[in-house]
């Protein structure tokens, strides 16, 4: 963690966005929600994140996933999309309603 964040603005920028497929999208049933998240974060940062930007919610199991860049081809061009990380967490209590219809 930078030494010029605070805690809180940290926390804020763990999670960039939420994934939606149709895997994911199914697994809402089952109050797990998948999220793209930044590459340094860790489950317990990813878990208070989580329960800060849904409050009334608590995140009971947090899984991470390291997605490797993979390669690419235009042509004869050849390049490499970008590694990330994404976050499979199971939440405790009402559904997240902003991300059933997403």
């Amino acid at each position: 963690m930078s030494r010029n964040r605070t805690e809180t603005e940290y926390l804020y920028q763990i999670i960039k966005k939420p994934l939606v497929s149709e895997k994911s999208t199914g697994m809402t049933a089952l109050q797990k929600y998948t999220f793209e998240v930044t590459m340094d974060a860790n489950k317990v940062d990813i878990k208070r994140a989580v329960e800060m930007l849904f409050p009334g919610r608590t995140a009971q199991n947090v899984r991470t996933v390291y997605m490797p860049g993979k390669e690419k081809r235009r042509g004869r061009k050849i390049g490499r999309t970008q590694p990330g990380k994404k976050a499979i967490v199971t939440i405790q209590g009402e559904p997240i309603e902003e991300l059933l219809g997403a």
